[in-house]
């Protein structure tokens, strides 16, 4: 199931989702980066902790094709585009029509390391 794309957190109804952040490049004027993170319920009064996410720096539309692939991967059913000064309208989204082999080329994706369990 391809997840369902929101544009804000309240849409998921309480349910788990990745937020997509979208941002300008704080080096390169006119550049727009996106960034992920997939976050576990919280067991700590922080606030939740990270199960995955994205690096820096990396380009809008890579960053949000990896984020819609980790939630496809993971079940999760909602990508939330937290993108408060517009930078990435949907009409600039990539579509996800899956073209034959898709499944083999996303499998070779680089995935953020799982953060290690501290003591």
């Amino acid at each position: 199931m391809v997840p369902a794309i929101i544009e804000n957190e309240h849409a998921a109804g309480g349910a788990q989702c990745i937020r997509f952040h979208v941002y300008p490049s704080p080096r390169r004027p006119g550049v727009i980066l996106g960034g992920w993170q997939h976050a576990g319920e919280s067991v700590d009064p922080k606030g939740p902790a990270p199960i995955d996410h994205s690096q820096l720096g990396t380009s809008v539309e890579i960053a949000f094709q990896r984020a819609v692939m980790v939630a496809h991967q993971d079940g999760v059913p909602f990508v939330w585009v937290d993108d408060p000064n517009g930078l990435f309208p949907p009409s600039a989204r990539p579509s996800f029509r899956r073209p034959p082999g898709f499944a083999r080329l996303v499998a070779g994706w680089p995935r953020a390391p799982k953060p290690s369990p501290q003591s």
